[in-house]
């Protein structure tokens, strides 16, 4: 691997602006893969081209994890355009709202509802099962991508019947044989979960912008349309996939078993998928999560639940077995340029990896780490690692080798230091326009990917800020579990004078008009 220092942080920068300035998504990341592939070639454009597809893109669709995620969100098109067939989405949104009737019950609702998720992300199938009801409160597309994320990842790393649990612990444990320490790995991973002060605080804001309304920057002006207007998207977005308005005959009865129908077949596969891969009979209940394929297991959930929603509705009278399995196909079809999407962000990984963004950003950390610095460097470079390459989990297994050691030598509390690791690349993962996470999460709210990008940046610089604020002190002061309680003021203060700010600047927008 070459160290190219600076510049290795081109080609993430160009796509992050162009996106950023162009609303395209597909294009700002191929430009930006482009770029790091010309420079990696002797800045030979033509060869880059090449070097694009063959170095980068057709060995992202050959790992097995990213092909399997690629499988996943296409059959998701296909589930999603079922339900909507079936009219499983208004069904739901039809009970559903007869008690969630405001756009903070639903807010509400949807983050209590990712729980259920917690063995894996949940943003595309909590995006499926609640944004017809979120859409009928008047909740704004931004907002529903906004929650997605911010339970996504976040929410896995506090799970060990994830993949994501297994995986940290592998990492202390690597860490904790190297120094020859006794302790139990997962012992350090439970004890870290206090400390994943990004990860807590992420999901807790949530759930108190959504008590308390405190909008601001981009989601204020987002939701304030929606909830006045009812427009959830403003005219200029383009939702990472389409939806079309799906009508009935006027004579056919559209119940609640349109929904809970491929809903339990949704379920009943992924459970079942989950205990057969991962052998519930030898590791039982919380080993089989631990050991199962949940990427398999959600694949065949999506063909369960289609399954499930194709028999209803022609059970139902609603259509035949043909158009079913046409609609089935259509869906997909309708949801293909998030493969390209994900392809493209798994390159921009690669070219980051060959440029040595991780090992440049690295040497400045390991260049300004002293002492009670430590832990507040860790989660900012980590951080900017997890932003410039769109992935937590390479930034976690960069930064824990250097991360442990330094906590060893300067006598800091190796759950507290693994936190910094762990909040670092989750504060990066979520902000990053390239992460796959991100992209799932405007695929599950049906959101312009760059609208969500801008809505949530705030949120997730207010949480980051207030966490790095919290490491800051627990390094200074060596107060570990204070920094808790010093990441919460730091943040209500911030959530409070942003979302008073917000007001105030919309109020003299008004009166200017």
């Amino acid at each position: 691997m070459s160290n190219y220092g600076i510049l290795s942080l081109l080609p993430p920068i160009i796509a992050i602006l162009l996106a950023l300035k162009t609303k395209q998504t597909l294009l700002s990341l191929f430009v930006g893969v482009w770029v790091g592939a010309t420079i990696i070639n002797g800045y030979n454009p033509l060869v880059g081209l090449t070097k694009v597809v063959s170095d980068y893109m057709i060995p992202s669709i050959g790992d097995s994890y990213n092909a399997g995620l690629l499988v996943l969100v296409t059959l998701a098109g296909g589930f999603v355009y079922m339900l909507q067939k079936t009219g499983a989405a208004e069904a739901f949104a039809k009970v559903v709202t007869k008690k969630i009737n405001t756009a903070r019950k639903a807010q509400i609702a949807t983050w209590f509802s990712a729980f259920l998720f917690s063995y894996t992300e949940p943003c595309l199938i909590l995006g499926t099962i609640m944004r017809p009801v979120t859409d009928a409160i008047r909740v704004s597309r931004a907002k529903l991508a906004y929650i997605l994320d911010s339970m996504g990842c976040n929410l896995a790393s506090f799970s060990p019947i994830s993949s994501y649990g297994p995986f940290i612990t592998s990492l202390i444990a690597t860490q904790l044989a190297a120094a020859s320490i006794s302790a139990n790995e997962w012992g350090v991973y439970i004890r870290m979960f206090p400390f994943n002060l990004y990860g807590i605080f992420a999901m807790l804001t949530v759930l108190i912008v959504a008590i308390a309304g405190l909008d601001f920057g981009p989601m204020y002006r987002e939701e304030k349309r929606a909830r006045e207007t009812g427009k959830l998207l403003p005219d200029d977005a383009e939702p990472i996939i389409s939806e079309k308005k799906v009508s009935f005959p006027k004579d056919y009865n559209l119940t609640i078993k349109n929904f809970v129908i491929p809903m339990l077949s949704l379920f009943i596969c992924i459970f079942a998928t989950i205990f057969w891969t991962g052998d519930i009979v030898t590791n039982g209940f919380r080993g089989a999560f631990i050991n199962g394929d949940i990427t398999l297991a959600i694949c065949m959930g999506f063909m369960g639940g289609g399954i499930g929603a194709a028999l209803t509705g022609v059970f139902t009278g609603l259509f035949n077995f043909t158009e079913a399995f046409n609609g089935f196909i259509n869906g997909m079809e309708e949801l293909i340029m998030v493969p390209f999407i994900l392809i493209l962000a798994w390159s921009m990984g690669g070219i980051t990896a060959d440029m040595g963004v991780g090992n440049y950003l690295t040497e400045i950390v390991q260049n300004y780490l002293v002492g009670g610095l430590v832990p507040a460097l860790i989660f900012l470079f980590g951080a900017l690692i997890s932003f410039a390459t769109g992935s937590s989990w390479g930034v976690w297994a960069i930064m824990m080798p250097i991360a442990v050691p330094m906590a060893i030598a300067f006598d800091i509390p190796i759950p507290y230091i693994v936190g910094a690791v762990i909040g670092g690349g989750l504060f990066g993962d979520q902000c990053s326009p390239i992460s796959d996470t991100t992209i799932m999460s405007s695929t599950g709210a049906a959101c312009d990917h760059i609208l969500h990008v801008s809505t949530q940046l705030v949120y997730g610089i207010v949480v980051g800020i207030s966490a790095f604020i919290g490491f800051l002190f627990g390094g200074l002061t060596g107060k570990y579990y204070l920094s808790i309680a010093v990441t919460a003021v730091v943040l209500i203060i911030l959530l409070i004078v942003l979302n008073k700010l917000s007001k105030r600047k919309q109020n003299d927008s008004t009166s200017l008009a």
